[in-house]
């Protein structure tokens, strides 16, 4: 019997080629069929063969990712928006690492061995949100769509947090390349506003506003809805930190002007409301306390807040319906009836004010009103799990999950609303703790002061849209941010008295 030994030379230099020639095969058939998208995926298979093999690679391709390329690819591209079930195995990847990591203990990273609320909070989500399959008649690729479109994000957060990345990465590369993710958005969305939303027009009468599609790279469909929202909760989290950064005094008054007026350029135009009210808690939260110790720096970031607010308003205005709005009181009246007062929207679906209402008068039997109906019930299109539990034929033509805190509420049952609201409270508190902790290094501590107005809108935002249920560049935020958060929760606190220059980066003791 002759048996092969894989140890012999001769066999290892053998079989690169055999494999090369099976590849060059495979390669070759493909690019044959003239098929774009197979093309596109066997290109994503040779690099991602390539990313598997070092974990920095893989966390800035998810961030990519998520934050351009899937959005890109389902506005400009439809044949590519499955892009964004990249980030599944390239999360299963990073807690691959996670694994490996644990086996081999790095002897040089020295974090506080301390219980960490977020983490157990998000971990307890992520368990209850699996109790509901067993109550409900799910099948289990319902189940899946459901699951992924919840934590499609999380292995990308859990190996941020877990991993040890280099220091530098996660004080200084991280926050910068957000911020150019955030400039990204700028030339995107003029190109939006002046090019495909005037095409849009003619199809006004069915629900579509035009200008729904001024998104950035956070995607949409050139004749339906966009992520609009999204794009403006993004910017105005960045330009949080960029005015924590600010009040810190590690950027000057004229860069502030500068910056702040590309970044709320797209929130301009892009017809999301809400922004005004981000707009203002951004205010609040960053400047609640401390607001006598220069006043002159209060009153400049006051008058920019307050010019904001008032060409949001003059925009938004410009581009109200033909007579719904002529003034600012108008617009916040109409903006107030057709969300809360009214039952329906002119498509037939429920306001936000009637979807609350909704869940409060049939949520159902204990159980299902503390644990749920299952993840993707409210917006899985074929079988309506939800609308035979609750007696409507076509939820989503209601609108049923068309908030994320409901949507939670429906899927995920009281027990996971306050879970994840929980997770939210406790981001808030760390995001204040590591402000007062890393106080002497005004770049990360201006960072943290503004990833709490961020947390605060991210928030709200769950009251606005169901974004957090399925969309996946809103999970890349907040993922980005709690993963952030728990990275410097854990992290050894630097001894100051020893560190360099601020500007420098600061080391932990060995």
């Amino acid at each position: 019997m002759i048996t092969l030994n894989w140890q012999d030379e001769r066999v290892r230099t053998f079989l690169p080629y055999v494999a090369g020639a099976f590849a060059g095969l495979l390669a070759g058939f493909v690019v044959a069929t003239s098929n774009f998208a197979l093309v596109a995926l066997l290109g994503a298979m040779a690099c991602g063969s390539v990313i598997a093999l070092y974990p920095v690679a893989i966390f800035w391709v998810t961030l990519l990712v998520s934050f351009v390329l899937s959005g890109l690819a389902q506005l400009y591209y439809p044949q590519l928006e499955l892009i964004r079930w990249a980030v599944l195995p390239l999360g299963f990847l990073l807690l691959g690492y996670i694994f490996v990591q644990s086996l081999a203990a790095n002897p040089n990273l020295e974090v506080r061995r301390q219980p960490n609320a977020l983490v157990f909070l998000l971990c307890t989500f992520l368990i209850v949100n699996m109790l509901p399959w067993f109550l409900n008649p799910l099948s289990f690729s319902d189940f899946f769509v459901g699951f992924k479109g919840y934590f499609q994000m999380w292995g990308f957060m859990f190996g941020m947090c877990l991993l040890a990345w280099d220091q530098k990465m996660m004080r200084d590369t991280l926050p910068k390349a957000i911020f150019v993710l955030a400039l990204i958005q700028i030339p995107f969305a003029l190109h939006q506003y002046v090019f495909i939303a005037p095409l849009r027009e003619h199809v006004l009468e069915k629900g579509v506003v035009p200008l729904d599609i001024v998104t950035g790279t956070f995607g949409g469909q050139k004749l339906g809805g966009g992520a609009n929202a999204v794009l403006a909760v993004f910017l105005l989290a960045v330009w949080a930190c960029v005015l924590g950064v600010w009040k810190k005094q590690r950027l000057n008054t004229f860069w502030l002007v500068l910056i702040s007026a590309g970044l709320l350029l797209p929130v301009m135009i892009n017809e999301a409301k809400v922004s005004i009210i981000y707009a203002v808690v951004v205010f609040f939260v960053i400047f609640r306390k401390g607001v006598f110790q220069n006043i002159g720096r209060f009153l400049t970031v006051t008058a920019l807040v307050f010019a904001m607010v008032a060409a949001l308003f003059s925009t938004y205005i410009s581009h109200a319906p033909a007579g719904a709005a002529s003034s600012w009181t108008g617009l916040i009246t109409y903006t107030i009836e057709y969300n809360i007062n009214k039952q329906e929207e002119t498509d037939g679906k429920l306001t936000r004010g009637a979807s609350i209402n909704l869940w409060f008068d049939r949520h159902g039997d204990m159980a299902h009103t503390l644990l749920g109906y299952g993840v993707g019930t409210s917006r899985v299109e074929k079988h309506n799990h939800l609308a035979r539990a609750i007696g409507i034929k076509e939820p989503q033509d209601t609108g049923v999950g068309k908030l994320g805190a409901i949507a939670v509420l429906w899927e995920s049952g009281l027990i996971g609303f306050l879970i994840i609201s929980s997770a939210f409270g406790v981001a808030f508190y760390y995001a204040c703790q590591l402000e007062k902790t890393y106080s002497r290094d005004g770049w990360l501590s201006g960072i943290f002061v503004g990833l709490q107005g961020a947390i605060v809108i991210l928030y709200i935002s769950m009251w606005h849209k169901n974004f957090f249920i399925l969309h996946i560049g809103y999970q890349a935020i907040y993922t980005t941010l709690f993963g952030f958060l728990i990275y410097w929760r854990k992290a050894k606190v630097p001894d100051f008295e020893e560190a360099d220059e601020q500007e420098e980066l600061i080391r932990l003791p060995k």
